[in-house]
């Protein structure tokens, strides 16, 4: 006898395996049985369905009791705290101001201080959020100008909200819920009182380690629930102290809208003062960030159980980071001995946010001060900018006519929206590669109307030369530079910059005797279309480095000026601090109809192959 093939989850694939059971069956006394009509056919439909039911819940279940395969939000939660990890909060967007108030406002007293809870609006793609001072902030007064000035004041989106709980008589493992999605954990306070009447209050804090934690410490858990809200709870009097029955809880924390209120730049006071003082804006608002996903949990939870909350390897820098700013697009770590010179005692992190290029100052110093307590006594985290290169083509490419409906520049357009995809999905990562052959065969394949294509690579970077610096501007290209040492054409070039009224434009000659320098030199061109070299020496170019030194620009002002190379490879790779990025706005798209494809022999002598370098060798 045929023996059921237990496997299958498909209804039909099911209801045949039966079907085989019954025919293979030398004892079955059933006739009339296998045609849609009959009777037995509806029973074997419903243990067919009931036999689907049953292994597509018992998969989904084996599913769901994996971290890596689970689908549902709770059940990724629920394996993640088995890790030890809680999934982040919102974050609330924030910004740092500047409030100037009349002396008025105190009655000219020496100092002003601005309490905590004071409010702004501001309007975001036409929605007004309101931001919240979360400190005290106190002032001196100006007597000169007859005013208080507060710098450096922090704001964040959103509201300050308050849940009140009273101990269970009894109760050992009560929860206390907060229903607020919009939560943001990184400011929540944890009070107990006595009982309702009291003013006796004691700070629970958050339990970040079982170090040092006994029967007396007052700190409280926290996780997040079924339905998504973030409940709290405090210790048994052995790991943590217990509130005593009828102690009544009280937890103030930020409720935010996230991500919705990063771009504010322009504030305006709401708080009840006498005086509204001017707003001057330091730092717009960012760092706003939605509740963590779970493809994020699924990532973070593993590698924060392995980082066990402090910093020791590059990977423990990564974990943490990420833990800590939820606003993270991609993060480089590096030790301070692998740095370009040597910086032996600090580990190196370079950032890049979603939707800006760099951290703010705000971010970078409250970053600092969460890394202070993880990191390994004599290493000094240190934060550097992302260093961007450039990348910008000349995309040529040959069509046939024949077998497609678009015209050349609906090809084009195509090209460019392939190039768009392919810089967000294939670059903008720290240790990120641009492999050329890839780009070549995404464009070939992108219709079957292309035969074939070509790419010329080059390479920019944003010098900043600030005025009054007498220090050199290195500019890091860190890949070799297409170019001979003694040829006389110039390597690289520059866009043009004022300096007392004449435009100069920097390019580059030979070192007599180096075998890898160029001299870098600036030069006007004159009215009548001569160049003339106004500055001798202003820097140095190394081909084998692709290092720049800028040592003497002359600038009236400070001055962004790209620098232009051509890499002497069409592959590029990031290391530490460098990120590449396709500059769309340089690239050029040429299609070109293939005369062959379309005329055969007949048009191979209209046939021009494409040039390895532009008409003009540049």
């Amino acid at each position: 006898m045929k023996q059921l093939n237990v496997t299958e989850l498909d209804f039909d694939a099911i209801k045949d395996n039966l079907k085989d059971y019954f025919r293979n069956n030398p004892d079955a006394e059933y006739a009339d049985w296998d045609f849609e009509g009959s009777g037995l056919n509806h029973l074997l439909d419903i243990l067919a369905y009931n036999t689907h039911y049953n292994a597509v819940v018992a998969h989904n279940a084996m599913n769901e009791s994996f971290i890596d395969s689970a689908q549902i939000r709770s059940n990724v939660v629920s394996r993640a705290k088995l890790l030890g990890y809680t999934p982040k909060s919102q974050t609330a967007a924030m910004s740092k101001i500047t409030l100037t108030f009349e002396s008025s406002v105190n009655r000219n007293l020496s100092t002003y201080t601005l309490l905590k809870g004071q409010t702004l609006t501001a309007t975001v793609d036409s929605v007004t959020y309101t931001y919240v001072t979360l400190d005290d902030y106190t002032a001196t007064l100006d007597e000169e100008n007859a005013q208080y000035v507060f710098t450096d004041v922090v704001i964040y989106q959103g509201r300050m909200k308050e849940s009140t709980f009273i101990v269970e008589s009894g109760s050992i493992a009560q929860k206390f819920i907060i229903e607020d999605t919009s939560i943001d954990l990184d400011h929540l306070a944890v009070d107990v009182f006595d009982n309702a009447y009291s003013t006796s209050v004691e700070t629970y804090s958050l339990f970040t380690s079982l170090s040092g934690i006994g029967p007396s410490t007052a700190a409280y858990f926290i996780n997040e629930n079924y339905d998504g809200n973030y409940e709290i709870q405090f210790g048994d009097n052995i790991f943590g102290k217990r509130p005593a029955s009828l102690n009544v809880i009280k937890i103030k924390y930020l409720s935010t809208v996230g991500k919705g209120g990063n771009g504010a730049n322009v504030f305006k006071w709401t708080s009840p003062t006498s005086v509204t003082p001017s707003i001057v804006t330091a730092s717009g608002a960012t760092n706003g960030s939605g509740k963590e996903d779970i493809d994020s949990i699924r990532q973070n939870a593993p590698l924060s159980f392995i980082t066990q909350n402090r910093a020791v390897t590059s990977g423990d820098y990564k974990t943490l980071i990420s833990q800590i700013l939820n606003n993270i697009e991609t993060v480089s770590v590096w030790g301070g001995e692998d740095n370009v010179p040597p910086q032996y005692g600090k580990v190196y992190a370079s950032i890049k946010p979603f939707d800006s290029e760099a951290l703010t100052d705000l971010d970078k110093t409250f970053l600092l001060k969460e890394l202070e307590a993880k990191r390994v006594i004599g290493i000094q985290p240190v934060l550097v900018d992302p260093d961007f290169t450039y990348l910008y083509f000349d995309i040529l490419f040959k069509y046939n006519s024949n077998r497609t409906s678009f015209s050349s520049g609906q090809l084009s357009t195509k090209v460019e929206t392939l190039l768009s995809d392919f810089n967000t999905n294939n670059l903008q990562r720290f240790e990120g590669v641009f492999r050329y052959s890839h780009l070549l065969s995404m464009i070939d394949d992108l219709d079957i109307a292309i035969v074939n294509s070509f790419v010329r690579v080059y390479a920019h970077k944003k010098a900043v030369v600030q005025y009054g610096k007498l220090v050199s501007t290195p500019v890091d290209f860190q890949m070799a530079i297409y170019g001979e040492s003694d040829q006389l054409d110039p390597v690289m070039s520059s866009d043009s910059w004022m300096f007392n009224g004449v435009s100069l434009i920097m390019e580059d000659e030979p070192i007599v005797g180096s075998t890898d320098e160029r001299n870098i030199y600036a030069y006007t061109v004159g009215s009548d279309g001569i160049k003339r070299i106004i500055f001798k020496n202003v820097g140095v170019l190394n081909l084998n480095t692709g290092l720049i030194s800028i040592d003497s620009l002359p600038i009236n002002k400070t001055e962004t000026i790209n620098i232009y190379v051509t890499p002497a490879a069409n592959d590029v790779v990031s290391k530490r601090n460098k990120l590449l990025s396709i500059d769309i706005g340089k690239t050029t798209i040429t299609p070109e109809l293939d005369t062959i494809a379309i005329s055969g022999s007949s048009g191979v002598s209209e046939y021009t192959p494409f040039l390895r370098h532009r008409p003009d060798n540049s």
